[in-house]
């Protein structure tokens, strides 16, 4: 390992050698070290959280700032790996100094959605509870200030579709969690066809009587009952002849 490390140095790319482009060069690797599988960041949520995240699959390593720095670039993708490239070496000694470029990356939370474009959100037609769950998760998660559990599952109820809401909404489900978990549940019985997957709205006679009176937007006419006019045609010879008596 060391005699390629040297034989590195010796080559230069973009004019400089391989030893300048690594952000943290001399990195020791642990003995059966396992690079764990972080979570993709794009750039579009919120970078503390990120960063948490990678702090704990990487805990084992905590004390090793090298390592930390090393593969911190792993768990980018798309424009946020082309920040962690562009990063200065000259910049970076610890670990803290990373965390910190990071967070003021490009995050501008007055960019973050609102509580109005999280209500707004739908389930697609052949999206599965749990997917759409998870993706208005996502969704409210760089909202600031963050959501408190409960309205949070208030805001995520009323954006579902009337048959879990109707499933729902007298249970009360206590937390976000047990919301997905009952959404998942009314899945499977819709799969297992122990219900049906539609909502039928309930009318009233007189709403149904109002539907029906109704006609492209026009009221109904209302008439007069009809009652026959009886003509009475006069006798001609009583007419000619008044003393004539039939």
């Amino acid at each position: 390992m060391q005699r390629e490390v040297k034989a590195l140095h010796s080559k230069r790319l973009f004019g400089k050698n391989a030893h300048d482009l690594c952000l943290v060069p001399n990195v020791v690797i642990p003995p059966k070290f396992k690079v764990p599988d972080f979570e993709k960041y794009k750039g579009n949520t919120c970078p503390k959280e990120h960063m948490v995240m990678y702090a704990r699959k990487m805990s084992a390593e905590a004390d090793n700032d090298k390592l930390l720095i090393h593969y911190f670039q792993d768990s980018f993708t798309g424009a946020a790996s082309k920040w962690c490239m562009g990063l200065d070496s000259a910049n970076i000694k610890t670990f803290v100094d990373l965390s910190e470029a990071f967070v003021n990356y490009n995050y501008n939370e007055d960019m973050a959605p609102d509580r109005e474009e999280l209500q707004a959100m739908t389930q697609n037609d052949k999206e599965s509870f749990k997917a759409y769950a998870q993706r208005w998760r996502e969704f409210a998660a760089p909202i600031r200030p963050p959501l408190e559990e409960k309205e949070l599952t208030k805001i995520f109820l009323k954006t579902l579709d009337p048959f879990y809401y109707e499933n729902m909404v007298a249970r009360t489900p206590s937390n976000f969690a047990d919301m997905v978990t009952m959404g998942m549940r009314l899945d499977e019985g819709v799969r297992e066809g122990r219900l049906v997957k539609e909502s039928i709205a309930t009318e009233s006679s007189e709403e149904k009587g109002q539907e029906v009176s109704m006609m492209k937007g026009w009221p109904q006419q209302q008439y007069q009952a009809y009652h026959p006019v009886v003509v009475v045609t006069p006798d001609a010879n009583a007419v000619q002849n008044p003393g004539y008596h039939l």
